[in-house]
């Protein structure tokens, strides 16, 4: 595809958060490893509640402990469920936007690591910060091709975000 170069000057001062290939490639929720983690313990515990009252049968306390651990366990089950269908729809969408990051380099010839984008999901009027400058990402109406637009920015205000 050829590369249309033309400059866009703007007015006022563009603020924007741009994130690093790195960012995009590791960038992961650990957070639902923290939850696997307490799913575990509260595992545990139940299990240990559980078989306390088998033994102590006239000790009811145990049991509703027991029932009350084993709701909170399918409770934090649901939220992880939903957390790994987020997780991998998330990991679905910066698959799509580092090929796209992969496809800018190979058409600038320049590594994917030196180049920035202004948006973690593919979407219109993607913004490349790269080391030839800054270029726009003009997708066709299917969005199954682009083609990149030089850019000129005056006085951009840039926030890197990296890994």
């Amino acid at each position: 595809m050829p590369l249309i170069k033309y400059a866009i000057y703007f007015e006022r001062k563009v603020f924007m958060t741009f994130y690093t290939y790195g960012y995009l490639t590791t960038h992961h929720q650990t957070w639902q490893y923290l939850r696997l983690v307490m799913i575990m313990a509260l595992l545990v515990v139940f299990i240990g509640l559980f078989v306390y009252y088998l033994r102590h049968r006239w000790n009811v306390k145990y049991k509703d402990l027991s029932i009350i651990t084993g709701v909170i366990i399918l409770l934090v089950l649901g939220f992880q469920v939903n957390g790994l269908v987020t997780l991998h729809t998330n990991s679905e969408t910066a698959g799509a936007i580092t090929s796209t990051v992969q496809e800018v380099a190979k058409r600038l010839d320049v590594k994917p690591q030196t180049i920035a984008v202004n948006a973690t999901t593919t979407t219109t009027n993607l913004l490349f910060k790269t080391p030839k400058g800054y270029y726009r990402a003009d997708y066709n109406s299917d969005g199954s091709a682009f083609v990149l637009e030089h850019l000129t920015l005056h006085q951009p205000k840039i926030t890197l975000t990296k890994e």
